[in-house]
């Protein structure tokens, strides 16, 4: 899957901060994404399901308030070429020694930006450090 215009994965740092702000546009989160507005912010499914994971352990509720947040943004799905990415990023990984203590939800993450040759949006860039092929754009609190 390539990138046919200027794209942006959200990673689960966004959605949460964007959840938080409730419409803030003085939000640092906010800001970034007002920052980035012509280009297409995408949500990969592995940030959807960290961030309803999350929502889920606080209530009932708030899973449904996040749900809501997650329809109106573009969920991608994995299939095979994020598959591959995620295997590539991992071996790489590994072989660098840098796999130890990383969450397999980030390079799931990564490796659909990868695939779509989009860039990462997060808070937690070093979440992503060392990962080849993978711009990221970092934000503040």
């Amino acid at each position: 899957m390539g990138c046919r215009e200027a794209v942006i994965c959200a990673d689960t740092t966004v959605l949460i901060d964007e959840f938080r702000a409730k419409g803030d546009l003085a939000a640092a989160v906010n800001r970034s994404l007002l920052r980035h507005g012509a280009e297409e912010l995408v949500v990969p499914f592995a940030t959807a399901g960290e961030f309803l994971d999350g929502a889920s352990s606080v209530s009932e509720e708030r899973c449904q308030e996040a749900l809501s947040l997650l329809r109106r943004r573009r969920v991608i799905p994995s299939g095979l070429d994020v598959a591959e990415h995620y295997g590539r990023i991992a071996a790489a990984l590994r072989k660098a020694k840098k796999l130890a203590g990383r969450s397999e939800n980030d390079i799931w993450i990564a490796a659909t930006a990868r695939s779509l040759g989009a860039r990462l949006l997060t808070r937690n860039a070093q979440d992503f450090r060392g990962i080849d092929g993978l711009e990221v754009l970092s934000y503040g609190r």
